[in-house]
């Protein structure tokens, strides 16, 4: 017989398909024989011996997880259990095996055959040789109760609302009850009317379910609430006195890391070119270059100094009055007088108020969803930073007031409304920065508030103290003493402003949503609010009234239109006092757990409010003041606050100074600027870095003495040249043996062009400079009748950033900017040659430019260049710049050739300044 090639390919496919159904038919069914073959004590043990006890034993018990017996195994750790029988994907233990996140880098990684093997065991039941060690009976308390009618029932029977008169946040709550008797009777589940409404579905109201963030409580969550009330409602009382410092997660040897250590007095060391030294900074860095057989590089030219001072403290260009003034000075301390008249500048604020907004995530828009809605009264808290920064407000209060200002002021009964009262809660703006969606449903659930209260742990802990904190949100950090229970300590702190139970919307609410409250305050008087209470609900009666009227189908044209006007002149009469967007403490925080891997539905323990455990030594321990504490007030924040400024503080100090070295040259002493912890760097002058904290908080925590230190030092008057002994034994700058070149960044940038053209619109404060999109995407912001005002002033809209800027590396928040980064690519040039604002200020400097030097082409040159560059030009770019112009501008022969000459050629060689690298970069 003759079979085809065809046919035997077929035959083949056919058995290779019966032979893998087979296979998966017997693999389907192995299981259950191989899990009975895995026992602990036989396979998986010696696996726990060979790559975890090192870490996880009776002595060392990281993340509380001993696995060197049967006990602590089967009893888990900081997470909860770590063992669920028969369900892998629900174990920690296997989750953190199987994503490798355990054990950590630098130990030898458990193999695939051990992994699976522990599968297998979780898989099979948890089979042990001999019975296992006993571990206390696990019973259901109200620590798993409690969270459940937080996440299903208090909206509606908690701090803000009782509906009939019932209170379900507590145990004695529940048995009190409301209008209809205890919500609770201890061991009857069926009779208990908490359980009667949920199996009945009256609870929670359908109407609610979807406005008020909430969903129906499910089958396994209503089985544990009866299985309380049925086991007698027990209670968990075994808390114990917490101390930070004695936590048994955070070993005395983790304490000991460099920045979790109080910054230390040093005395600046002795040089061997003394001559080189203006201040202790320069005999630090002076030390290292001389051991590398290097100095500092000679001090720059007068005209490059104020150059650079002027764009480092202000944000633009020095003017030629300012310029010559300060060539002509010949007095000693001609530049110290420079820097002194430059902190002075009223414009200062508005450049170092930016350094503090990126840090802060500030934007005029709440992200999260496309509708990106407008931040109406964000722009008070940039205008409060431009103001803190201007009349060098001290770190230390700078700090507190963002934190806690609430807590420092009774607002909720002050009898006028003072500037103070208004600052106070302006700056706690600083806390309502991240990307908030939350405005209205389906984007307000427990896990979207989450989102927001993660994102401004992050915000804080990374600008502030130079901390991963979020990396201990699901599991203890991989790599720093952080346990996971420090992220939810550090959450309880804010758990009396932002509770994701007792939460409120970042933006004005329905009417139709009851339930919700926003998180904006007005400016006025308790009896003015009621007063504008009243005549806004009179109008709001009236407009209810006409558009009533208006759906009246048989309107004549005239009266529909006399409605119309009736109607909008009554929208125009409502009254609206001016708010704030702001954060403020309520007394009453719901509980704080851990939840396991960062899930709101799996709640373990509860913690008390904390901040990071591992830094917790050495100084004055977190305290809440009993005093601080009402109804209204939990005290939290500003106990927090005041633990962070105080002045031996490892991390406070060091993180800020490290900043603002990075603003000025470039890198910062520790490199990694928002990372202090283990994979951070570790600093390049550590002595010089303890130096500075101490002499910044022994200076009064103040921003300009610390800026008039680092840059009156001779290492900040270098110049920026690279010579090849250079390059050779000091490539890459780490030992500061030059000042680095730096380009403007996006705000200079634009405003630079701006000022030089003549067209800076200085006003200062208010709403923010509104833009235009176009529907090519192209983002632009509208002139003023007196030019462009400065870029921190332009409205930065999430979705709609200004295009100038983004294309200059303006960074998106999400949540914030702890680090600009700077680009080189080819947008960047193509759109300063092609942009039409540019072009229109290259109009406009030309103008400028004639208008102060008169017809004579060279005097305009030479005023172009002191105008853009600051310098006047060489010989050989003068006669380049009158050649040019005259191909740009060839006379005209007679009057009919006039309408050929190219249009304006020296607006054309205004361009080009505006355009070149020199324009762009800093000596």
């Amino acid at each position: 017989m003759v079979v085809s090639r065809r046919t035997i390919t077929g035959l083949l496919c056919n058995c290779l398909i019966v032979c893998l159904y087979f296979s998966s038919v017997i693999h389907a069914a192995d299981p259950p024989a191989v899990q009975k073959s895995v026992v602990y004590e036989d396979t998986v043990l010696p696996i726990f011996q060979k790559h975890c006890v090192k870490c996880h034993s009776e002595k060392n018990r990281k993340a509380e997880f001993d696995l060197s017996s049967t006990a602590g195994l089967l009893k888990g750790g900081e997470s909860g259990a770590g063992l669920v029988a028969g369900q892998p994907e629900e174990s920690l233990l296997y989750d953190y095996l199987h994503e490798e996140l355990m054990p950590p880098e630098g130990e030898t990684p458990l193999s695939k055959a051990e992994i699976e093997t522990v599968r297998l065991w979780i898989s099979g039941g948890l089979k042990f040789k001999a019975a296992p060690q006993s571990v206390a009976e696990s019973r259901i308390s109200q620590h798993d109760v409690i969270p459940i009618l937080y996440r299903r029932c208090v909206m509606c029977h908690g701090p803000e609302y009782q509906e009939g008169g019932l209170d379900l946040r507590t145990k004695a709550a529940m048995l009190t009850g409301g209008n209809a008797g205890p919500a609770v009777i201890t061991g009857q589940p069926d009779e208990s009317p908490l359980v009667k409404y949920i199996v009945e579905k009256s609870c929670p109201p359908k109407a609610e379910i979807s406005r008020a963030g909430i969903e129906p409580m499910p089958a396994a969550e209503l089985k544990t609430v009866k299985t309380w009330i049925a086991e007698g409602l027990h209670e968990d009382d075994n808390s114990e006195p917490f101390r930070l410092d004695q936590d048994p997660l955070v070993t005395p040897e983790d304490r000991q890391f460099w920045s979790f250590q109080p910054p230390q007095q040093v005395t600046p060391p002795a040089v061997k070119h003394q001559t080189l030294v203006k201040n202790p900074i320069d005999a630090f860095l002076l030390r290292k270059l001389e051991a590398a057989d290097l100095s500092y590089a000679p001090e720059a030219d007068k005209r490059t100094l104020i150059r650079r001072a002027t764009y480092a403290l202000t944000g633009l260009p020095p003017t030629q009055a300012e310029v010559q003034a300060f060539l002509a000075d010949e007095s000693p301390d001609a530049y110290e007088q420079l820097v002194d008249r430059l902190l002075a500048s009223p414009r200062y604020g508005e450049k170092w108020g930016q350094f503090w907004l990126d840090l802060a995530g500030y934007a005029d828009s709440e992200g999260k969803r496309s509708a990106d809605l407008i931040r109406k009264y964000a722009y008070r808290y940039r205008d409060y930073v431009i103001q803190s920064f201007g009349e060098d407000k001290p770190y230390d209060v700078f700090l507190t007031e963002q934190l806690a200002g609430d807590e420092l002021v009774d607002h909720q009964h002050a009898s006028e409304v003072t500037p103070e009262l208004i600052e106070k809660l302006v700056a706690t703006g600083f806390l309502r920065m991240a990307p908030d969606g939350t405005s209205a449903n389906p984007v307000n659930r427990v896990t979207d508030r989450l989102e927001v209260i993660s994102d401004e742990l992050d915000v804080l802990y990374r600008s502030v103290l130079g901390l991963t904190m979020n990396c201990a949100r699901c599991h203890s950090h991989k790599y720093d003493p952080i346990p996971q229970r420090d992220y939810y300590r550090s959450m309880a702190i804010f758990k009396g402003a932002y509770d994701e139970y007792d939460w409120m919307t970042p933006q004005p609410f329905s009417n139709q949503w009851k339930r919700a409250r926003s998180r904006l305050l007005t400016l006025v008087p308790k009896e003015e609010q009621a007063a504008i209470d009243q005549h806004n609900a009179s109008i709001e009666a009236k407009i209810a009234d006409v558009e009533s009227k208006l759906k009246d189908k048989k309107l004549d044209k005239a009266e529909k239109k006399k409605l119309d006007k009736q109607l909008k002149d009554l929208k125009a009469s409502l009254k609206t006092p001016e708010m704030i967007r702001a954060l403020w403490d309520r007394g009453r925080p719901s509980p704080t757990y851990i939840y396991r891997r960062g899930d709101e539905m799996q709640p373990t323990r509860p913690v008390e409010p904390g901040p990071p455990s591992a830094i917790a030594e050495g100084i004055s321990p977190y305290r809440i003041d009993p005093s601080l504490q009402t109804d209204e007030k939990t005290g939290r924040r500003l106990a927090f606050a005041r633990w962070l400024t105080q002045p031996d503080h490892p991390l406070t100090s060091r993180v800020i100074v490290n900043r603002i070295w990075h603003k000025h040259f470039g890198t910062g002493l520790v490199k990694s600027i928002d990372n202090f912890g283990a994979l951070g760097t570790p600093p390049s002058h550590p002595e010089l870095l303890d130096w500075l904290a101490v002499e910044f908080v022994q200076q009064g925590w103040q921003f300009k003495k610390l800026h008039r230190l680092i840059m009156t030092s001779r290492a900040y008057r270098q110049s920026s040249t690279v010579t090849p002994e250079l390059e050779k034994l000091d490539p890459e700058n780490e030992l500061l043996s030059r000042m680095p070149l730096r380009r403007l960044e996006a705000e200079e940038l634009r405003d630079a062009l701006i000022f030089t053209a003549g067209e800076l619109d200085e006003t200062k404060y208010g709403q923010p400079v509104a833009v235009e999109v176009r529907k090519d995407g192209l983002v632009t912001a509208k002139r003023s009748e007196d030019g462009w005002r400065r870029s921190v002033y332009v409205r930065h809209r999430r979705k709609e950033m200004p295009t100038f800027l983004e294309v200059f590396d303006l960074p998106q928040m999400n949540p914030n900017c702890t680090e600009r980064k700077i680009s080189n690519v080819v947008s960047q040039p193509l759109l300063l040659v092609n942009n039409k604002m540019v072009h229109e200020l290259a109009v406009y400097f030309a103008d400028r430019v004639r208008k102060q030097a008169g017809d004579d082409p060279a005097q305009q040159i030479k005023l172009a260049y002191q105008l853009a560059y600051q310098r006047p030009p060489a010989e050989t770019e003068l006669a380049l710049a009158l050649d040019s112009l005259k191909l740009l501008n060839p006379p005209a022969k007679n009057d009919s050739q006039q309408d050929s000459r190219p249009a304006d050629g020296f607006t054309e060689y205004c361009h080009v300044l505006l355009n070149s690298a020199e324009f762009l970069y800093i000596d």
